[in-house]
């Protein structure tokens, strides 16, 4: 479940049900006010509409906002004491994220950046005219800046790598351009700055600085907003070697940045909700159970997050015993677990259908930051007047089409 505030002025409220491969959006609530109390007395009904039993759900995603916890804490937990609440880990990476955006020292990069974005956001012509220069530098398949958008977690750190690879080119191209259209101010600014040696070097220097130290990060948090792929079982590797990578840098490089990173990962992330399950459902990942502490890892009781090992049937021991026993294949990787649990469905039929419960789980909100996107698409300045049940099924139809 999330919330956003729409061009009305309206809190919107989108509940997705999440099942294996298949993401559907269930409900679109329009709520005078925003608190724990109206969000579970709002997905309450959803459960019982949709004939969900209240002991089936397994997580409560959202994002990390006070009265989701709030809301997960005194009204789901009570009822549903299997829940538990999943606030988004690639949000919480975003957040990260912004401490590097907002550093202060990058400020003079961060400033560029944003006046480049406004030279070529309303300018198709400009646009075009760009792709053409590029062309005649000899850059054999030129693409277009990937501008930054705040709903699209990553892309100010992708347009850093494509700017740290173009900027080359863009002293002539804003040359042309100002000599073109003298009186626009963006494009004079960043025309000077380009001529400007050391804002010039300035920026080169974090640009390649950014590029070389926050690509690890940028490929965890891609990782993070990945769909329809079961990647549940690596989420705590993911975090730990991302722990490590910010804690050794915060003393190695002379930037303050690795500090002020990694102070806001200490503040969410190794107190996380779902680190316990995170940990848990590794044993679903062959190459996790047949490296390391063999020992260790082959006790089952190690996993009782898992309500079906918590007391384990004679059957499911039976299964788990011939499953650390297998012979590790090298050649599994994550985007096709799923295959390996399916194929091992006849010999492990227990243990099978457990774990593509949870390789499946979701671990972010990404699909539901899509449906808002889509639902701002539909309310354009052409639907103004859409009543609330228009919108509502529009917006299911088309998210749940393309799903």
């Amino acid at each position: 479940m999330d919330e956003t505030s729409d061009d009305c002025a309206r809190s919107v409220v989108n509940t997705l049900f999440v099942f294996r491969t298949h993401t559907k959006l269930v409900s679109v609530d329009f709520l005078e006010q925003v608190n724990n109390s109206t969000i579970g007395q709002t997905l309450l009904p959803i459960l019982t509409f949709y004939n969900i039993p209240l002991n089936l759900p397994r997580l409560f995603l959202s994002d990390s906002a006070a009265y989701m916890k709030k809301c997960y804490r005194d009204v789901l937990k009570s009822i549903m004491p299997q829940l538990i609440h999943l606030p988004c880990i690639a949000h919480i990476l975003n957040l990260i994220g912004e401490t590097w955006r907002d550093f202060p020292q990058f400020s003079l990069l961060k400033t560029f950046l944003a006046k480049i974005k406004d030279s070529f956001v309303k300018s198709p012509a400009r646009k075009a005219r760009y792709i053409t220069h590029l062309r005649m530098n000899g850059v054999a398949s030129p693409c277009k800046i990937p501008l930054p958008n705040k709903t699209r977690w990553n892309s100010w750190f992708k347009m850093v790598f494509y700017t740290k690879e173009h900027l080359q080119y863009w002293l002539d191209f804003y040359k042309m351009e100002s000599e073109s259209d003298p009186r626009n101010e963006t494009i004079s600014s960043i025309y000077s700055i380009l001529q400007n040696t050391h804002q010039f070097g300035l920026i080169t220097v974090y640009l390649h600085f950014i590029s070389i130290y926050a690509k690890a990060f940028v490929h965890d948090l891609d990782f993070f907003q990945q769909q329809k792929k079961p990647v549940f079982p690596f989420v705590e590797t993911r975090l730990v070697n991302l722990m490590a990578y910010l804690e050794s840098n915060r003393t190695a490089i002379h930037f303050d940045i690795f500090q002020v990173a990694y102070k806001k990962f200490e503040a969410h992330i190794p107190n996380h909700p779902t680190r316990p399950l995170f940990r848990a459902v590794r044993l679903f990942d062959p190459k996790y159970m047949h490296t390391g502490n063999n020992n260790q890892r082959h006790s089952i009781y190690q996993y009782t997050i898992i309500d079906e090992f918590n007391n384990p049937s004679d059957d499911l021991l039976h299964e788990w015993g011939i499953y650390c026993g297998l012979e590790f294949d090298e050649n599994i990787e994550e985007n096709n677990l799923d295959k390996y649990w399916n194929n091992l469905a006849t010999q492990l039929p227990i243990l099978s259908k457990i774990s593509l419960e949870f390789i499946w789980l979701p671990v972010s909100s990404c699909a539901v930051e899509r449906s808002f996107s889509l639902y701002n698409t539909l309310l354009d300045n052409d639907r103004q007047n859409l009543s609330k049940e228009s919108l509502k099924q529009l917006n299911m139809m088309y998210f749940n089409r393309d799903n």
